[in-house]
C-alpha cells in the first residue's frame, strides 16, 4: 500500500543584499526535489513566495504573515513549512525562534532543504541555533560594508539611491530630465504662488503626472521636493536608510 503524502508549505524569499542567493525558481525546485524524496506534497495555494524583501523583520513579509496565520489554524493545513535555507525563514534569531516554537505547538516543523538535520540527534536544535545565527551575524556584518561603501560614494559627491524627480543618473552623476523638471519648476512657482502641497499634489493627478516610482502625487511627496536640497545642486543621504519629510537637526543625515 502506497504511504499517503504528507502537506507542506513553501516559502522562499530572495532579498535585495545578497548577490550569492538562489533565483526563486531555483529555490522551488530544491524544495520540490526535497518534498519529492521525503513524502511532502506542495499545494500550490501554500506557496509563498517574497522577492527582494529583507528578512530582518517578518512584520514587512505580508506572505510570511499570511503562511504563519494559516499554520496556526486548529488543525493546520499542512504540517511543514520548507525553505532552502533556514535564513530564508528568518533572519532574526529572536524572531525565529518565536515563531518556530509557535508552530511547534500546532505540529508545524520548519525545514531547510539544504541544512538538513537528524532530527534523532539530540545536538541538532544547537546545530540550527548555530546556523541561524551565523545567518544573523553575516547579515549584520554585510548591512556595516554596505553602509560604509555608500559612505564612500556620497563623500565623493556620487548618487546612493534612485534619482530624484526631475533627474536620471548617467555615469554615476545627476543629469537633469528636461520633461521632468518642467514639472519641478511648476511645483515651486505654484508653491510661491501660495499654493498648498495638497492643491499643487491634485493638480499634477488630474493631468496624469506620476512620481518616480510611478505613484500619484501626495501632498507629502510635494513636501519632499520642495525641502529636498538636490534641487539647489547638494546631495543628500540619510545613514540609517529611512525617509525624513522634517530634515530637522538629524545627526544621520549627510
Amino acid at each position: 500500500m502506497e504511504k499517503e503524502l504528507k502537506t507542506a508549505a513553501a516559502y522562499i524569499r530572495v532579498s535585495t543584499d545578497r548577490q550569492t542567493e538562489l533565483s526563486p525558481d531555483s529555490q522551488l525546485r530544491i524544495i520540490k526535489e526535497y518534498a519529492k524524496q521525503n513524502g511532502y506534497n506542495i499545494p500550490s495555494e501554500y506557496i509563498f513566495r517574497e522577492d527582494g524583501l529583507s528578512g530582518k523583520y517578518v512584520k514587512k513579509r505580508p506572505q510570511f504573515i499570511e503562511m504563519i496565520g494559516l499554520a496556526k489554524q486548529k488543525p493546520a493545513p499542512f504540517s511543514a513549512i520548507l525553505v532552502w535555507k533556514f535564513s530564508r525563514f528568518a533572519r532574526n534569531q529572536e524572531e525565529s525562534i518565536v515563531y518556530k516554537s509557535m508552530l511547534k505547538k500546532n505540529d508545524v516543523s520548519v525545514i531547510s532543504c539544504s541544512e538538513t538535520l537528524d532530527e534523532e540527534n539530540p545536538f541538532s536544535s544547537l546545530i540550527e541555533r548555530i546556523i541561524e545565527w551565523m545567518d544573523e551575524y553575516y547579515s549584520i556584518r554585510l548591512s556595516g560594508e554596505v553602509l560604509r561603501g555608500m559612505s564612500e560614494k556620497v563623500k565623493r559627491g556620487q548618487p546612493v539611491t534612485i534619482p530624484s524627480f526631475g533627474y536620471d543618473i548617467v555615469d554615476k552623476q545627476y543629469v537633469i530630465n528636461e520633461e521632468k523638471a518642467t514639472i519641478v519648476r511648476k511645483i515651486f512657482t505654484d508653491y510661491i504662488d501660495g499654493k498648498s502641497s495638497m492643491q499643487i499634489a491634485s493638480e499634477l493627478n488630474e493631468i496624469g503626472v506620476k512620481t518616480t516610482r510611478g505613484n500619484p502625487f501626495e501632498n507629502r511627496t510635494i513636501d519632499y521636493i520642495l525641502k529636498n536640497p538636490v534641487y539647489i545642486g547638494k546631495i543628500r543621504w540619510n545613514q540609517n536608510g529611512k525617509t525624513d519629510y522634517r530634515y530637522s537637526n538629524n545627526k544621520d543625515i549627510v
